[in-house]
């Protein structure tokens, strides 16, 4: 039974996106603590929201993205679902509902499904998150398939776009990164050096713009740790661990603590 008269789901859903905004206030201020249990409470009302039969799309997309920053995935998806299926939904929902779902199907490692959702919001426009969320997923398919060709198109692609935004840099450093391990185990190592080369270059223009980006905090600490730089590297992975990894992040805390470890170790 919900604590709210009236109608329970609009009522609980409209107390949830408060404590929501609240919460995500909280993080930004550096208050993780006080932010988690703003969230936690975002998370229980909108749940009784859903339940009660939540429809409002801006609701349900806020469930689903505050569900996939606690790795609640299937739940998620669920909750995507229900959005998708939707009568009336507008053009503008549909392109955010397809940049979180494609975001949710990676996650629940379904990659060559979540390349082709983002792709049909990529059809509608393409904006910064679509740049960098679909340049990510093609570096992890050619991560896998070892053709890059694709990966290589739309980052430049991206690049062109905005090369002065971080997210897209670090794509690119990450990019060249991968290209230089695939080099190193084809047994080029003069590519696999000039690879790396440009990698380092594009994370050190991402810090500069972003410095409390996650990905390339880590990445820069990766690479430094390698040239047994293990000082500058620590200092890398211990800003990195102190912010927020959100779903889209590629690098999950437990990768970052990991090579924390190896560096301190």
């Amino acid at each position: 039974m919900s604590i709210f008269g009236g109608n329970p789901a609009v009522k609980a859903g409209n107390h949830a996106y408060r404590c929501h905004v609240d919460g995500n206030k909280l993080l930004e201020a550096g208050k993780t603590e006080e932010a988690r249990a703003k969230h936690d409470e975002a998370l229980k009302y909108y749940a009784e929201a859903y339940d009660a039969g939540l429809d409002r799309v801006g609701m349900l997309m806020s469930y689903g993205v505050l569900l996939m920053r606690r790795d609640e995935y299937e739940k998620a998806k669920e909750v995507y679902l229900r959005v998708h299926y939707k009568p009336g939904l507008s053009k503008e929902d549909r392109f955010d509902l397809r940049n979180n779902y494609s975001i949710c199907l990676w996650r629940l490692g379904k990659l060559d499904e979540a390349i082709a959702t983002i792709k049909r919001a990529a059809a509608d426009k393409k904006t910064t998150l679509v740049y960098t969320t679909l340049g990510m997923f093609l570096i992890l398919q050619a991560e896998q398939t070892g053709d890059f060709s694709e990966a290589i198109a739309f980052n430049a692609e991206a690049y062109e776009y905005d090369d002065e935004d971080a997210a897209i840099l670090d794509n690119v450093g990450f990019l060249h990164m991968t290209m230089a391990e695939k080099a190193r185990a084809d047994g080029d190592a003069e590519k696999a050096s000039a690879e790396r080369k440009k990698a380092y270059d594009y994370f050190t223009r991402a810090h500069k713009l972003k410095p409390r980006q996650i990905t390339t905090l880590y990445y820069l600490a990766k690479m430094l740790e390698e040239d047994g730089q293990k000082e500058r590297a620590a200092q890398f992975i211990d800003a990195a661990l102190e912010g927020s990894f959100s779903s889209i992040c590629p690098v999950s805390r437990e990768e970052a603590e990991a090579l924390r470890d190896k560096i301190k170790g």
